[in-house]
């Protein structure tokens, strides 16, 4: 794809392509083609805008905008070397023209210097055959070159749709006059015509960035010749009046710069722009945007250029002065500490501004390039970069400051590998193209040994992202939304480069939407305050319109999590950063994310009115800071006919994965979901600190969930109660982690520090970092033994786990948007929503359901082999016991329900040898308590494959219950776990929850094989 082109370059292009250009074309072939730019379908694929649903239309654009600026420049040195000599004489005569035409070219070619060409304009219709006559008779009288353009040709020229701006600018004629456009309107896209009539039918005033680069879409496809341009006057116009009125001064310097490049690429003269080009100049030192102090530089180089064509009023001298007050400006800032981003983009920006042609030494005789001739140029200048032949034609040529330009350069290439957010295509570009006059530094293969690597890289990266979009698209589709979110996560990391970065934006879009499809709605959450954080920190200013859609979404995912008040701060957030970055703001009918947005806040208002009224005035102070709390009181006002509904209806409307209304409010808060077969309720003090760690490790959670639901952890089905506490550096607890349980719910209690320092690569699983509580969280729950457990996590970060996780800065960065130690309502007589039958959010998603199918090291052959053993080993040991007490009828009848429930005879023959072990160890050894059980290991392992003797102990029937019986069974469920590689990794797990694992995914109540008769005092009818 063709990229940007160095002005240095064309210019010795141009050069070279000189004796190939005609002259001047006639002035009535000047003025048709105005608009008559030609570039090939295979040049750049002509889409729209990326709002408009192109994923090229930016690269587009902006390839164009600056192509636009830098053609002028060369164009304008091109008019240096042109030697031709025109030109104009105009007479408002109305008889004798024959005679004054004759007076006229005579007096003109007889003052000395030598003339090419006269254009003589006549505002009385001309006989053609007088003006062929005249021209005939100039060429042979003295060798120049004639056209008279008469009265009817001139107003002809200026009916033309392409054309009646320049009656409208100058001869002051109405717009309603203006000529229909002849071109059919199906030449136009869509999107565009469908831009244009809004902005033409709308009656706001476009006043901030999102306005800006709305309007700039439509200005930028109106710049190149085509059925366009007849509109570029209106949208220039726009934003001439958004430059004039906002009160922004980046927004003002990014308006002019695409003012000034769209009047010069589409109209050939920037006289009418020149107060806000001298404006400009004196703002940019106001600036530390990079994008901004670029532009600077490009401006300053069109500026040049506009000098040398007498497209411009402004002098050389005047705009050469500009130059060192950006160079001075640009290595202040470069003095300072910046991110690796930021920096390489400012690097970019002052090489810039060392290697723009040295304009010094050259003499200055404004020569008339025409716009026709900038377009032809300009399609010349394509078909040459996409052909790759654009250096065969390029010298050397004098520039500013070689060596400061180069060691900028030096500078850029190294920071390029900790800079994925710069785009790195323009940069390689310009250093590719002025490679014939940077050849010879010393430094030139250092430069360009780090573009070519980082070029490699990037084409690399865009493929794999491309690939795994695609993948991830198809899957979504296919509703397999865990293997679309692993795909757009990949693409992700791949697109995460400053060329791309749309891209990236995209798929974290995607990944957030499917982590709160999926019910995880702090991973969600977290991924919208990454994209807003990315939007926000974008070195293309265009991307700043994602900020406000991400805060919203935040803001949303807080709301579906049960955190009503943290939502409506976000979304008041939010509603500050739609009006400054959002296109037309208050046309809320654009923006359908903020009417969902405010609907969820009105229903908040609306259920604390009728259940928590001491909320509302908080709430409302929450909303009213900024334009959101407006906009809810009216929706509010609209939902008067909502029935009242108490605690339990208002649980009962919201969707099942929904949590609890009001879970932020009063000294606790908290988050619950389910993922797994598990309710997992995390609680922690409702201060600011605590309330951050919180988040922080149920995000981190909530991601290593899902990672882990594809991957299989086989996690216990039993409740999890979290409690999460901070501290600050100097109080750090010796146990970051503790663990019990409390009837069939596990209890953790984590540590957390107040203020994480961000952490390396090598320290994101250290000791009390969220991902390393949440593995220890997760593990713990796990009846995966620590190998199986290890290779998982293998597989995990395989697939990108802890790119997963850490998406650009750490959550605690990202979501400390809270300026109160303690969040408003965090009093104890503050009290959420409650249910008293059930809690919400009642379930999660059926993708993150418990596994059903056999697993992980489950076989049918393994099992039989189990079983084999089970019924060689088992009966020797008690072969006295069982006929004993099968002589009770009350243990023969309840071995038959047993056996009627399900039980084999491998389970009644395991508990009755785990019942006689014991009572033999305790006759000679005492009691087996749980702190002898390691002592006694090796006597019990023994006992158990003993041959029972006759004179043993044996247990009294007495000794054989029910109860008995289900705790043996339970007890035999754990002791099988090793078996399947399986482990508790906590000693005091509900053996319950063990049971409904192995019976659901081990065969334990299913698989049996046949074997010899163990019970023949029982019904064979009851086997």
């Amino acid at each position: 794809m063709a990229t940007t082109v160095e002005a240095a370059e064309i210019i010795r292009w141009s050069l070279s392509r000189l004796s190939g250009v005609n002259g001047h074309h006639d002035f009535e072939h000047l003025c048709r083609h105005v608009a008559k730019l030609r570039i090939t379908s295979n040049v750049l694929p002509a889409t729209g805008p990326v709002s408009a649903g192109g994923d090229q239309g930016r690269d587009f654009e902006s390839f164009h905008t600056y192509l636009a600026a830098e053609l002028p420049f060369a164009l304008g040195f091109l008019a240096l070397a042109s030697e031709d000599v025109v030109v104009f004489a105009c007479t408002i005569q109305r008889n004798g023209l024959k005679a004054k035409f004759k007076n006229d070219i005579d007096a003109i070619c007889t003052q000395g210097t030598p003339v090419d060409r006269i254009y003589i304009f006549a505002t009385e219709d001309i006989a053609a055959s007088l003006r062929h006559n005249l021209e005939e008779w100039a060429l042979d009288q003295h060798r120049v070159k004639l056209q008279i353009i008469d009265g009817l040709a001139l107003a002809e020229l200026l009916a033309e749709p392409d054309l009646y701006w320049i009656a409208r600018q100058y001869l002051n004629l109405p717009t309603e006059l203006a000529p229909q456009v002849i071109e059919p309107e199906s030449d136009l896209p869509e999107w565009y015509i469908d831009l244009r009539d809004y902005w033409q039918n709308n009656d706001s005033n476009p006043s901030n960035l999102g306005d800006l680069f709305d309007l700039r879409h439509g200005l930028r496809h109106a710049i190149p010749p085509g059925p366009a341009r007849a509109d570029l006057a209106g949208w220039l116009a726009l934003i001439t009046r958004l430059a004039e009125q906002t009160p922004v001064v980046d927004v003002r310097l990014h308006a002019v710069y695409e003012i000034v490049t769209a009047r010069y690429r589409g109209t050939a003269d920037l006289r009418t722009a020149e107060s806000l080009i001298r404006t400009f100049m004196t703002e940019f030192e106001q600036s530390t945007d990079p994008t901004i102090l670029f532009n600077a530089s490009v401006m300053i180089q069109l500026c040049s250029a506009a000098a040398a064509f007498g497209h411009t009023d402004i002098p050389l001298p005047e705009i050469l002065e500009w130059i060192p007050h950006l160079h001075y400006h640009l290595a202040g800032l470069l003095s300072q500490d910046w991110g690796p981003n930021t920096r390489a983009a400012l690097l970019q920006a002052a090489a810039h501004v060392a290697l723009q042609f040295d304009y010094s030494d050259i003499a200055l005789q404004p020569s008339d390039v025409s716009l026709s001739e900038i377009d032809e140029q300009y399609g010349h200048l394509i078909e040459a970069i996409d052909q790759g032949t654009m250096q065969q034609h390029l010298d050397a040529a004098p520039l500013l400051d070689i060596d400061e330009g180069m060691q900028r350069l030096v500078e850029l290439v190294e920071l390029l590998p900790d800079a994925p957010a710069f785009p790195i295509d323009t940069v390689s570009a310009i250093f590719d193209l002025l490679s014939p006059s940077l050849l010879d530094h010393p430094l030139y293969r250092q430069v360009c040994d780090g573009f070519d690597d980082a070029v490699k890289r990037l084409d690399g990266d865009i493929a794999v992202g491309e690939r795994c979009r695609q993948r991830a698209q198809a899957l979504h589709k296919a509703g397999n939304l865990l293997g679309a979110l692993r795909e757009f996560h990949v693409a992700k990391v791949n697109w995460f480069h400053g060329d791309t970065l749309f891209g990236t934006l995209r798929a974290m879009a995607n990944i957030m939407d499917i982590y709160c499809a999926l019910g995880m709605y702090l991973a969600a959450k977290k991924y919208a305050l990454a994209m807003a954080a990315i939007a926000q920190g974008s070195l293309d200013p265009s991307d700043r319109e994602f900020v406000p859609i991400a805060l919203f979404s935040a803001s949303d995912q807080d709301n579906l999590a049960g955190a009503w008040v943290s939502s409506a701060n976000l979304a008041a957030i939010a509603s500050l950063a739609h009006m400054n970055y959002a296109p037309d703001a208050v046309n809320l009918d654009r923006h359908q994310y903020v009417l969902d947005a405010v609907h969820r806040q009105a229903i908040s208002t609306l259920v604390a009115h009728q259940t928590r009224p001491d909320f509302e005035p908080a709430l409302w102070e929450i909303l009213n800071q900024g334009p959101t709390g407006s906009l809810v009181q009216a929706r509010r006002e609209s939902l008067a006919a909502m029935p009242v509904r108490n605690d339990e209806e208002w649980m009962d409307w919201l969707s099942d994965k929904a949590g609890a209304p009001f879970s932020d409010v009063g000294p606790v808060r908290i988050a619950t979901f389910h993922a797994l077969g598990v309710r997992w309720h995390v609680h922690s003090r409702n201060e600011q600190n605590s309330v951050l760690a919180l988040e922080d490790f149920t995000s981190t959670l909530q991601v290593l969930l899902v990672e882990f639901a594809s991957l299989d952890p086989v996690v216990l089905a039993q409740d999890v109660d979290i409690e999460i506490r901070t501290y600050s550096a100097d109080e750090r607890p010796i146990n970051t982690y503790l663990t019990r349980m409390d009837g069939d719910r596990r209890l953790w209690l984590l540590h957390m520090p107040a203020e994480p320092e961000r952490a390396s690569d090598a320290e994101i699983l250290m000791e009390g970092s969220s991902l390393h509580l949440a593995f220890q969280v997760l593990i713990g729950n796990s009846l995966l033994d620590v190998e199986q457990f290890s290779k998982l996590m293998e597989t995990a970060a395989d697939n990108g786990l802890f790119n997963n996780l850490e998406v650009g800065r750490p959550y605690r960065e990202l979501a400390h948007f809270r300026t109160q130690s303690v969040p408003p309502l965090a009093a104890t007589r503050y009290q959420p929503l409650r249910h008293p039958a059930r809690p919400n959010p009642r379930k999660g998603s059926q993708l993150l359901e418990p596994r059903s199918e056999h697993g992980p090291g489950y076989s049918a052959a393994k099992a039989q082999a189990i079983l084999t053993e089970r019924y060689e080993l088992l009966p020797d040991p008690i072969r006295y016991t069982v006929p004993e007490l099968l002589k009770d009828n009350r243990i023969r009848a309840l071995f038959q329900q047993l056996r009627a429930e399900g039980w084999k005879d491998w389970h009644l023959l395991s508990v009755v040898l785990s019942l006689s072990v014991t009572h033999r160890i305790e006759a000679h050894h005492g009691p087996v308590t749980a702190g002898r059980v390691a002592e006694l290991r090796s006597l019990i392992v023994a006992e158990s494959r003993r041959h029972e003797e006759q004179n043993d102990p044996r247990i009294s029937a007495a000794t054989i219950t029910r109860e008995a019986m289900e705790v043996g069974i339970r007890a035999v469920a754990v002791s099988s776990l090793p078996r399947w590689n399986l482990t508790l990794h906590h000693g005091d797990t509900e053996a319950e929850a063990v049971m409904q694992v192995l019976g659901q995914r081990y065969g334990f109540w299913a698989d049996d094989i046949t074997h010899p008769e163990i019970f023949p005092e029982l019904s064979t009818t009851d086997r």
